[in-house]
């Protein structure tokens, strides 16, 4: 996929209307069923991220939209999608919890510990997309498509967040809520 055509898909990847969405979420549900429904991982829904947006919800915007635009493009949709899941995993609330380091530089290589002591070796992709998605912020740029989808998507999603934008994903992201939570119990 040439990049002009991926900037002319870029409308129906930013669709937040959830008629017609049945059949991505299932999907992107699937693909990490596993870590939507650890309870490690519904813990982030207590952590507030940008403003009152957590950063449980903040993931699963930035992965759902990195899992969308995946599928516009010749992609590893399965690898990048659980990439994105976990590329907030640093399980802390940074505006309260303080470290050495700058939260921005931070929290990728936490999110990608957590990653693996919770849900096994990462793969060398997910790990750079990982550590990588807080460029332009640092000096690692991604090394892949998939990297930098999730960072655009990360980019994206942070700003939608702070204006009151990411409020049009509530009902996909609920959906994929019942969804994990449902099939977490069965």
């Amino acid at each position: 996929m040439s990049f002009r055509s991926f900037i002319t898909d870029i409308p129906d990847i930013m669709n937040l209307d959830i008629s017609g969405e049945t059949e991505n979420i299932m999907n992107f549900c699937k693909i990490g069923e596993d870590i939507l429904s650890h309870p490690r991982y519904v813990e982030m829904k207590g952590y507030n991220h940008h403003g009152t947006v957590s950063c449980h919800y903040h993931s699963v915007f930035v992965a759902y939209m990195t899992y969308k635009a995946c599928l516009h493009s010749d992609c590893n949709t399965v690898e990048a999608t659980r990439a994105a899941l976990l590329h907030d995993f640093y399980l802390y609330d940074w505006h309260i919890v303080k470290h050495d380091e700058y939260h921005a530089f931070y929290h990728p290589k936490e999110a990608k510990k957590n990653a693996e002591i919770y849900f096994g070796k990462l793969t060398g992709l997910q790990s750079d997309m990982i550590l990588a998605h807080m460029w332009p912020m640092h000096l690692m740029p991604p090394k892949s498509k998939e990297g930098m989808i999730l960072t655009a998507a990360d980019k994206i999603c942070a700003s939608c967040d702070f204006i009151k934008l990411s409020e049009k994903f509530k009902p996909i992201y609920d959906r994929i809520d019942e969804v994990a939570l449902h099939d977490a119990c069965n």
